[in-house]
């Protein structure tokens, strides 16, 4: 899955980050992927972008694809990670872009639309809502959330290996890529980088402080947001990026993809990119 042509690496706080940057657009979209991707995920849509004017920049995650794999878990935390992307754009003089973002990539995205909103023109969330909308508990939701649990352990990557990555292809039964994903992640150390955003970001932590009214008040998000989720999902809930609106001051709009699991950008990528660019196209 990483044969994909890497056209620049860039240093941010000492680690290096891969990144696709294509088009030549003075509109500049960003793509963020998410666990257990890496920039190819987006293949459909950067030809269909660049395609319709657009430059797109298109980045490895730290922890995934080619790009560094620190070993200080500060490094990956979402706010560190959020300011990494904002220096990213400052490397490349891009001071607003409409930011795509999937999965943990979204989960970032919405730390900057919430931070840095000046520099974002819109927001597209894919899959995930705003954390506040992550943080409810039924047993409903408990059934999606046990992964979030797993992967913080140590032992997750010997588990996702054992027996020929077994577990790991149940776990992406729905992913276009599996085998190639699977392929790739039981190299020595891929499953071990990847964990590192999710021990930076614990779910269970999260979770604790929710129910003791720990969690800081969520701050309203002013950039226009489009949110977009799959109603064959096996990780995330309809209500909890539908009902995201509330957290949104901004224009907001809502679409729901049928027939198509977590990975819909892979699965259809027609719908997706026509939902994207009719999004742009207005902004």
């Amino acid at each position: 899955m990483y044969e994909t042509l890497r056209t620049k690496t860039i240093e941010i706080k000492g680690d290096r980050y891969s990144l696709q940057d294509l088009g030549s657009g003075q509109e500049c979209v960003l793509l963020l992927h998410g666990w257990p991707d890496d920039s190819n995920l987006w293949r459909n849509q950067v030809s269909a972008l660049v395609n319709a004017g657009y430059r797109v920049i298109c980045p490895d995650l730290l922890g995934y694809g080619l790009s560094d794999q620190p070993q200080h878990l500060q490094r990956y935390t979402i706010s560190a990670l959020a300011n990494d992307i904002i220096s990213l754009l400052d490397n490349l003089n891009l001071n607003k872009v409409h930011l795509v973002a999937h999965d943990y990539g979204a989960v970032i995205g919405w730390e900057i639309a919430t931070v840095y909103s000046t520099r974002l023109k819109t927001f597209v969330t894919m899959s995930v809502g705003h954390l506040a909308c992550l943080v409810d508990l039924s047993f409903d939701i408990l059934r999606y959330e046990w992964i979030y649990f797993l992967n913080i352990h140590k032992i997750a990557p010997q588990l996702y290996r054992a027996s020929n990555g077994r577990l790991l292809r149940e776990v992406l039964r729905t992913h276009p890529d599996r085998e190639k994903i699977v392929e790739f992640a039981l190299k020595p150390g891929v499953l071990e980088a990847m964990q590192k955003l999710e021990q930076a970001n614990p779910l269970p932590e999260i979770l604790l402080a929710f129910l003791q009214d720990k969690l800081p008040e969520p701050q309203q998000v002013s950039v226009p947001t489009f949110a977009i989720w799959s109603d064959q999902d096996d990780f995330l809930w309809e209500a909890q990026i539908k009902e995201s609106s509330k957290y949104v001051a901004g224009e907001w709009r809502y679409e729901r993809v049928e027939e198509a699991g977590h990975w819909f950008m892979l699965e259809q990528p027609e719908k997706t990119n026509h939902l994207l660019l009719d999004w742009l196209h207005k902004h």
